[in-house]
């Protein structure tokens, strides 16, 4: 269903959440260590000096970090000793100037940044542009820096960093591209003695990037994935600042016929827009507007944020999936009719750039349980105010009562789907009001009970222990508790109101070897899924594995996926012909996949260096116990079936090895490779799939 601008910005969340009660998982803290000059000497390897926080200003301020040759002279926002500092508040996009005056020449430089403190608290995602560098009031010249940050807490230009290998994966940059952006943008020589150093930057609010509909008619040959267009392509991609509704474009010299994929893309989104959505409000063919369904935003590399269109590989919603008001159930990697582009002129694509949209809301049960409050679902005689989450920033939630309510089992600040819409942010309650006088609170941490649902607990004694992913802006989880008010605030309640400031924190990379929730296995098993036969004989003739070169997805080589292929003496690809018969895993039960060769069968061929199944089954959830793929049987021509299974789940995706010469020095059962209109199938169980 089309939607407009006005339904796209007044969406929230109203899904209901589960009344259970949390048991905990133990706790995981790391801790952070202060440059010195023996430090920097014993873990030269390491990839960043840490930096002192600023011990007295409170407001963000711009500083020059600095430490000399032989590390004598430092300087990390606080307590400077040998030197005078140029600080400078920082108040919001515009030009600022810090710098460093020595008591006395100081030799060389070990390393250099600018730093903003609260930077990534304050200003998420804005970045820094340098201006101007000057060593004893004369300018020098300098490379193309980025903008990052080493803890999550201070925004940091590096200006020479000898200890970063690579750029980091929240590097971004003032105009979008990280092109020969470095940790080192100066020469060294141009610090020999140095007695004052200045530099300029401007702070940018949002990244420039750009947006643009990525598009392939039914047969390929017209394809466009961003930057320039091949002849005959005409695109208006959209300039992206900020949130905002923008339109892009692409039109064709002559009419295309129908769609193999399609979709939004915005260039450098996952560094410059980390976390945001991009809402479809409108699809124009030929002018004229399209129905279409409920998408979501994704990355299919980590760097171009999309969404899908028209995307048929997708079986199921990847994990980064998300959308501005949590992720709806419809949502689909296939959002429109491939009848509507049976004949292709032009495309528009009218698209909201926004934060997700979640709400934000108090969990309470008073002592007996007799009220409760769970999101928008709650006793007779209570009411509750909401909190829209657009972002960082601070945000007021409450619950009220027609009758005083008495005690208190459990509280909790929640914020739905903050785990997927905004992984790795930090809850930090500044205020409780019971009954609209403020109460005296302790020291709490960010978490979730579910991996979807972000919380800070107020009072809850389930919780003996702190759990494994709990977090504060700080770092600091010493003294941090589940029960952070003393329930005798509590005896007679008519409202209660929390007073909290949402702040940017990075996203939490799962481990790929932690093991699968329930729900995430659940998901899983519910999928759809497909195996393919795979084969390569003695000199080569062959069907690769759905997701080599020459697979199911390689567009570069299309055809091979479909024939038997071999090479004739010039290197030149033959049709071997054949026919495949695939199979679609949709639940539990006994599947076949079969190649019946043509003509030519395999030539003059006598072996077999692969005899394979390849599928699209996550080896995850073999691995961890959720599918059994057993009982393999393989029966090549006329011969009696034979009994075989080796399981491979190194991969990303399970395999079924029948033959392997590359890794298995003896064949599992004898065979005569098959001539011409001769059938191989390969038959198997497959348990714990759902449907």
């Amino acid at each position: 269903m089309k939607r407009n601008l006005k339904t796209a910005m007044a969406l929230t969340l109203s899904a209901v959440m589960a009344l259970g009660i949390p048991v905990m998982a133990e706790e995981e803290s790391t801790g952070e260590e202060i440059v010195t000059e023996e430090a920097a000497a014993e873990e030269s390897a390491a990839e960043e000096p840490a930096a002192e926080e600023p011990a007295e200003e409170t407001a963000p301020f711009a500083y020059l970090m600095y430490a000399n040759t032989d590390w004598s002279v430092q300087y990390w926002g606080s307590d400077p000793a040998g030197l005078t500092p140029t600080n400078v508040d920082v108040t919001g996009e515009g030009s600022y100037t810090v710098g460093l005056e020595f008591d006395a020449p100081s030799a060389g430089v070990a390393f250099a940044a600018i730093g903003i403190d609260q930077g990534e608290n304050e200003f998420p995602n804005y970045t820094i542009e340098l201006n101007a560098i000057r060593v004893n009031g004369e300018e020098i010249e300098f490379g193309k820096g980025y903008t990052s940050s080493d803890d999550g807490i201070v925004t940091r230009m590096n200006i020479y960093n000898e200890w970063v290998a690579e750029l980091p994966t929240d590097a971004r940059s003032f105009d979008g591209s990280l092109e020969e952006a470095a940790p080192i943008i100066v020469d060294p020589a141009a610090f020999e003695s140095v007695e004052k150093v200045e530099v300029d930057f401007t702070l940018h609010e949002f990244m420039q990037d750009e947006a643009y509909i990525m598009y392939a008619n039914s047969d390929w040959s017209k394809q466009y994935w961003g930057g320039e267009p091949d002849e005959g392509i005409t695109v208006e991609n959209a300039a992206i600042n900020g949130s905002d509704l923008y339109t892009a474009k692409i039109a064709f010299d002559e009419p295309q016929q129908g769609i193999a994929f399609a979709g939004l893309g915005l260039a450098n989104g996952e560094a410059t827009y980390p976390g945001w959505c991009m809402y479809i409000d409108a699809i124009r063919v030929n002018g004229e507007e399209i129905e279409f369904g409920t998408g979501y935003t994704t990355s299919d590399d980590g760097v171009v944020t999309r969404v899908n269109l028209y995307n048929e590989w997708v079986t199921e919603l990847p994990e980064d999936a998300r959308g501005i008001s949590g992720l709806p159930e419809e949502a689909s990697a296939i959002i429109v009719d491939p009848a509507d582009f049976e004949s292709v002129e032009s495309i528009e694509v009218d698209f909201i750039l926004t934060y997700p949209s979640e709400e934000g809301y108090v969990m309470f049960a008073n002592a007996d349980w007799s009220k409760q409050a769970w999101q928008n679902e709650m006793s007779e005689g209570m009411g509750i105010e909401t909190a829209v989450i657009s972002g960082p920033g601070t945000y007021t939630a409450g619950i009220t009562f027609d009758e005083p309510s008495a005690g208190l089992a459990f509280a909790a600040i929640g914020i739905s789907n903050g785990e997927k819409s905004y992984n790795g942010y930090f809850i930090d309650i500044t205020e409780i009001k019971v009954n609209g006088e403020a109460i005296e609170f302790g020291k709490g941490y960010t978490s979730s009970d579910d991996g979807i649902e972000t919380r800070e607990n107020i009072y809850n004694e389930w919780v003996s222990e702190l759990p494994a992913d709990a977090r504060r802006k700080d770092g600091d989880l010493e003294g941090a508790s589940a029960i952070i008010v003393d329930p005798a605030a509590f005896e007679s309640v008519e409202s209660i109101e929390v007073t909290f400031d949402f702040i940017y924190g990075k996203p939490i990379e799962k481990s790929a070897d932690a093991p699968l929730t329930e729900e995430e296995a659940a998901a899983l098993q519910a999928a759809d899924y497909n195996a393919y036969i795979g084969v390569q004989s003695e000199n080569y003739i062959f069907r690769n594995a759905w997701n080599d070169t020459y697979g199911r997805d390689d567009t570069e080589n299309e055809g091979f996926f479909n024939r038997l292929t071999g090479w004739d003496a010039d290197n030149n690809a033959v049709d071997y012909g054949g026919t495949f018969v695939d199979a679609q895993l949709t639940n539990e039960g006994e599947y076949t996949v079969s190649l019946t060769t043509g003509e030519m069968g395999f030539g003059t061929d006598t072996y077999f260096r692969l005899l394979f199944v390849s599928t699209d089954l996550p080896s995850k959830l073999i691995n961890d116990g959720f599918v059994t793929i057993d009982n393999v049987r393989t029966k090549i021509g006329d011969a009696a079936s034979q009994t075989y299974t080796d399981i491979d789940t190194s991969g990303e995706f399970a395999r079924i090895v029948i033959i392997d010469e590359y890794n298995r020095s003896e064949d599992p059962f004898g065979y005569t490779v098959p001539g011409a209109d001769t059938t191989i199938s390969i038959t198997f169980d497959v348990t714990g799939l759902t449907e």
